[in-house]
């Protein structure tokens, strides 16, 4: 490596260039490893430095004061750079922020971030110290400008080194992928090119051609025909014809204090509420039937339910799905909990020689086919150019990650929303495929088919609700055949059930089947499916496909008017669509607007249009079917061998013309053929302009107990939050349970002893004059008296607004940091920072009520703003509501209460954890509904208190129990 270059960075006041000022500027000038010069400085700001950006840097007025000003040394760190390429993380801000301050630099510039998003797919977070942390390379301190260049550059020459495996042919499509995606990287890519070519590749590189060389000798191979060799599939799970039940003894002993789980899992506690979660799943699997299991927080559910499936799986021959809603618990199952039971049972195994098959259970992740990567589809579009930079960054990342990957799993990549929308079309997607005309399933490469043959060789198959969902519409045609079911997170399965079973349709998804069916390119040239058929046909001599060449190209000719006829009237649909739910739905700002499609609704004479311009959208997708399907017959005339890439393009109208007729029928559904026993509605995007038709089921029960429950020897559903006030009537009436056994097992933590319920009774009630304001004026004291260490959960996201605005200066100015979701970062970011700085507030919205994991001191107190009532207004809610007497009390109650209990259950994550809840709506108290949310609370001490005692009241427990619990964290803690 002979280049130069120039590491970069440098700490600002925050991240607006037009308002923010820089503070710190470090450079690095190396070649190789060799560091050649270094510069840095700071920089004296006009304005005071947040507390925010103090509690990052560390840097303060103090340090500041007596800096240069930054125009005292632009031309120094001009010099310094030169042009040299900068290589910075994320180097755009910084750029930026120069630019604004006086100095633009027009370097080219390499993004460490962005290389690593390329090279080391599967990182959970690309922070540089998490980049350098998988390059092995030492972190010494974080957000100061010197110590971050340092490690930047230690990443960039790391992942440099990581180019060096890969072959020349892969480095020359990185770069051309660069340059149409517009990086200045493709000069890395390039340079590594002309350094591997005439010294050989290695690494990956070595390994891939040495595999070819020795299946397909003498033979000169692309990187990617690998795929072309045959793979082994796992045998099948085979029923093993003994039928012996769990012993149930046996099995409390697994959970005993000196047993064997007790001996794999690091801090182990036996737990009498574990033990009878176990004995309860065990018995339901031997006898059969339904269970319902409420365990509360800390039980280690998980570890009571997967015993007994491995134990009954592995007897039996047979598969039990395991279900999650969330990807961190599908994550903590398989990447925690199975390995360390496999290793108590592999110990436990030395010494009963019959626990040896159970030992070597297998189990394994399936997700829905739009995970996974279709190999027929990538390299069919490898041969055309991307289409847009994401695209063409896409293409990159997956050419770099094609080589490692075992999975073909989109999660194993970091992609940007442009991406995603992008990967649909590389994805398998349903009715894409047919596996005997597919080369890559035939030789068991396809990703997707490799993920179910696994599936139906695993004792244990972890789904998400999604796709189990999927797989009952589908009937069962996705996952391997089962009849033992567990479904954790079940209080999330209604709400999956809804999403699954309706729909929503946008312009793109109609307008997208015209332009994949016939479109013209840039140059006038056809393309589209039957565009590609044609210039196929025309290539072949055979007189078969001479004729069907003319024949299509006249019926492609009368077609292509009625394509842009079409095109045309889907966007008149939905503007139409879009000025009529502007007639309905007042300013919400921002936020997605939604207009509920009574009937009274579509007596609007406004409604006469849409229903015209959907017929006419109607007519023009019938005339493109019926084409599609004259071409379809036509083809199955022609011989096999006569048309290449036959199979491809066939699998490709066969898509288009099943999605054609289902986004036909909705369509029609939708507008003008509504169903009694569905609800629809309309939903307008003010920030993007975007509308969308909708559909839900009004009741999911029926087709749960049908499709999916009533096919199942056992189903087991538990989750921490199934009762009302002990009582799992709603949940059984919600999910079509009505024979189910119950079980309701309590936390094994004394919440009596560890948590306080503070009720303000002196606050207006919301929606009284006031209550914003008052809220606002409650939080800055209470949070001061706590010094921060808390999260506040808000029913929306105008009122946590409101709140950020009102709390941040007067709690910042008292050293506690005020962090708001879609202000300050993600949820998974501001609970990251709470953890690492607990002199914080967090202020988060409906992702942060449930899922959120921070055991100790950081959070200390949880303020309800507000009890968590369904919007009135929102269509599916008000259709249900209207299925009920009583619908208040029946349905948006019970919703409430199970929605507080998640909320609630953030706070108390351990034996140790100690906490204070705070709920800022007396309704709990003034209202006689306020007593159904108290009683299903776990017993802690209730405290009603004044606004003015509040913060002496919560700061004083607090202090009270610091050093008095005992030091105990047991194990298979879950949200």
């Amino acid at each position: 490596m002979s280049e130069i270059y120039v590491a970069l960075d440098l700490e600002a006041t925050g991240m607006d260039p037009e308002r923010d000022e820089i503070i710190e500027i470090a450079a690095i000038k190396f070649r190789d490893d060799r560091v050649l010069d270094r510069w840095e400085t700071l920089v004296r700001p006009r304005a005071t430095v947040p507390l925010s950006i103090t509690s990052l840097t560390g840097l303060t007025m103090r340090h500041l004061r007596q800096a240069p000003p930054f125009s005292a040394v632009a031309s120094k760190l001009r010099e310094f750079v030169r042009n040299h390429p900068i290589v910075g993380q994320s180097p755009e801000f910084d750029l930026q922020m120069l630019a604004a301050a006086g100095l633009a630099l027009q370097n080219p510039v390499y993004d460490t971030f962005q290389l690593a998003t390329i090279l080391l797919p599967d990182l959970p977070a690309y922070s540089l110290a998490s980049i350098a942390a998988r390059l092995g390379i030492s972190v010494n301190q974080q957000h100061r400008a010197m110590a971050d260049v340092e490690t930047t550059m230690a990443v960039f020459l790391g992942l440099r080194d990581l180019l060096l495996e890969y072959d020349p042919e892969t480095l020359r499509r990185l770069a051309d992928y660069a340059r149409t995606a517009g990086l200045p990287v493709a000069r890395l890519f390039d340079e590594v090119h002309r350094e591997l070519t005439g010294q050989g590749a290695g690494g990956l590189a070595d390994l891939l051609a040495e595999r070819l060389r020795a299946a397909l000798p003498g033979v000169s191979h692309a990187p990617e025909a690998v795929f072309l060799l045959q793979r082994d599939r796992p045998e099948r799970l085979e029923p093993t014809g003994r039928a012996r039940p769990i012993d149930l003894a046996r099995l409390r002993a697994w959970y005993s204090q000196d047993g064997p789980l007790a001996r794999s899992f690091p801090a182990y506690e036996a737990r009498s509420q574990q033990v009878q979660m176990a004995e309860a799943v065990a018995e339901t699997l031997n006898r059969g039937g339904q269970l319902l299991v409420e365990a509360g927080t800390g039980t280690g559910k998980s570890l009571a339910y997967l015993l007994p499936a491995v134990l009954h799986a592995v007897e039996r021959g047979e598969t039990v799905v395991v279900s999650t809603n969330t990807i961190a618990l599908q994550d903590q199952l398989f990447n925690k909990d199975l390995p360390l039971l496999r290793r108590a049972l592999e110990e436990a195994a030395r010494g009963d020689p019959e626990l040896a098959p159970a030992a070597a259970f297998r189990a394994t992740v399936l997700k829905g086919r739009s995970n996974y990567l279709c190999l027929r589809r990538w390299f069919l579009r490898q041969r055309e150019p991307a289409r847009s930079p994401a695209e063409a960054l896409l293409y990159a990342k997956i050419t770099a990650w094609l080589p490692q990957t075992n999975t073909g799993d989109r999660a194993e990549l970091h992609l940007s929303p442009d991406e995603q929308a992008a990967w649909a079309q590389l994805a398998e997607e349903e009715g894409a495929c047919v596996p005997g005309r597919c080369v890559f399933h035939r030789r068991n490469q396809c990703f997707l088919f490799r993920a179910r043959a696994e599936a139906e060789a695993a004792h244990v198959v972890i789904v998400n609700h999604a796709l189990l969902l999927s797989d009952m519409l589908a009937d069962n045609r996705v996952l391997p055949p089962y009849r033992h079911l567990i479904i954790d997170e079940a209080h999330n399965l209604e709400d999956e059930a809804t999403a699954q079973l309706g729909f929503r349709l946008t312009q793109e998804q109609v307008r997208d089947i015209f332009r994949r069916s016939l479109s013209l390119d840039s140059l006038g040239r056809l393309s589209g499916v039957l565009g590609e058929l044609w210039q196929a046909l025309a290539e072949v001599p055979a007189p078969r496909a001479r004729d069907l060449a003319q024949d299509l190209h006249a019926r492609i000719e009368a077609l292509l008017p009625a394509v842009e006829r079409g095109i045309l009237h889907v966007e008149r649909l939905f503007t139409q669509l879009g000025d009529f739910a502007q007639r309905y739905q007042v300013d919400q700002g921002s936020y997605e607007r939604q207009v509920r499609l009574t009937a009274a609704v579509r007596h609007d004479p406004a409604w006469d249009l849409v229903e015209e311009a959907a017929e006419d959208v109607a007519i023009e997708l019938r005339s493109l079917l019926g084409a599609l399907s004259w071409t379809l017959a036509r083809l199955g005339d022609l011989p096999t061998d006569e048309l290449p890439a036959q199979d491809d393009l066939v699998t490709e109208l066969d898509l288009l013309v099943r999605v054609g007729h289902e986004l036909h029928d909705r369509l029609v559904e939708t507008v003008a053929a509504p169903s009694p026993e569905r609800v629809y509605w309309l939903t307008l995007n003010p920030s993007t302009g975007q509308v969308a038709l909708n559909m839900a089921p009004l009741d999911v029960s029926g087709p749960l107990r049908e499709h999916l429950f009533s096919r199942c020897d056992s189903v087991v559903l538990t989750s921490a939050t199934l009762t009302i006030e002990r009582s799992f009537s709603y949940i059984r009436e919600r999910l079509g349970l009505p024979e189910a056994r119950e079980l309701h097992v309590p936390s094994p933590f004394d919440y009596a002893a560890s948590t306080l319920l503070c009720v303000a009774e002196d606050l207006p009630e919301p929606g009284e004059p006031g209550y914003q304001r008052q809220l606002n004026e409650v939080l800055v004291p209470l949070l001061r008296a706590t010094r921060g260490r808390a999260m506040v959960l808000f029913t929306s996201h105008s009122s946590l607004q409101s709140t950020y605005r009102a709390i941040k200066r007067p709690l910042e100015s008292a050293g506690i940091l005020v962090l708001g979701q879609r202000i300050d970062g993600s949820p998974r970011q501001l609970v990251e920072r709470l953890k690492s700085r607990p002199e914080t507030v967090v202020l988060g919205t409906n992702s942060v009520w449930e899922g959120v994991d921070i055991p100790g001191e950081a959070l200390s107190v949880l303020v309800i703003a507000k009890l968590p009532f369904s919007v009135p207004t929102d269509p599916v809610f008000a259709a249900r509501s209207e299925q009920f007497a009583d619908p208040f009390q029946e349905y948006a109650v019970p919703q409430a209460v199970l929605r507080l209990k998640q909320g609630f259950g953030r706070l108390i994550r351990s034996r140790t954890d100690y906490g204070v809840c705070v709920v800022l709506d007396r309704r709990i108290l003034s209202r006689r509904y306020g007593r159904t949310f108290l009683r299903s609370l776990p017993d802690c001490r209730l405290e009603v208190t004044t606004v003015a005692e509040l913060p002496s009241k919560a700061s004083g427990w607090l202090q009270r129990h610091r050093e008095n619990l005992l030091a105990i964290s047991p194990a298979g803690e879950e949200a």
